[in-house]
């Protein structure tokens, strides 16, 4: 899970991308305060320099080349703080049809899952720009879709500041970015498999 530490410096960066920082750490601090310790490692991202060329997503993509096939999902926050719609959704062109169909049905029971809370709306494409270095390198990407309406406006300028976060929707984005990880986390099957890698039996 990642968000972007830098901001444009006429503002306080609370929308773009403070709030993106929040979820994603708080979130990994919640599955810890839960005790919930799902199969895989949840790791936390804080990149920097994505606000004048993505050199911490580079940098990220570089010292991790040898793993990336150990990285389930890439995940990142970085359109505000409205309430969370849905997810972005990117997966490598390249893939063959059964991988792909296979992708597809996981995030399809995410979907589903996220639906009853009005999160559950999944588009292709646009997962975020810190993850774009990973995704380029074939791990999937999901960009936390917010509604937008009180962020463009705002959005690098100087009144992107704290105090236009919104407590409620902080919360209940939380909820939804911790549910989302988890279930990825936890799930017998990954999205995409190692190449060459067959497909791992579900769990009765």
């Amino acid at each position: 899970m990642g968000c972007h530490l830098d901001s444009w410096d006429v503002g306080q960066g609370a929308q773009d991308d403070g709030a993106g920082c929040v979820l994603v750490w708080h979130a990994a601090s919640l599955l810890k305060a839960q005790g919930l310790t799902p199969r895989r490692t949840v790791r936390v991202v804080l990149y920097t320099n994505e606000e004048n060329g993505l050199a911490g997503g580079r940098a990220y993509a570089a010292d991790h080349a040898a793993e990336l096939d150990n990285h389930v999902v890439a995940i990142e926050s970085d359109t505000g703080n409205g309430r969370v719609l849905g997810m972005n959704v990117d997966l490598q062109a390249s893939l063959e049809t059964a991988a792909r169909q296979r992708a597809q049905g996981l995030l399809w029971e995410l979907s589903n899952a996220l639906l009853p809370y009005g999160a559950g709306v999944f588009t292709q494409g646009g997962s975020g720009a810190d993850i774009w270095p990973l995704t380029e390198a074939g791990v999937p990407g999901l960009g936390v879709d917010h509604d937008t309406t009180d962020y463009w406006p705002i959005h690098h300028t100087e009144a992107d500041t704290f105090e236009k976060i919104k407590l409620d929707d902080l919360r209940y984005n939380l909820g939804v970015i911790t549910m989302t990880a988890y279930l990825l986390a936890e799930h017998p099957e990954r999205l995409v498999n190692p190449v060459g890698a067959p497909p791992p039996r579900r769990r009765r």
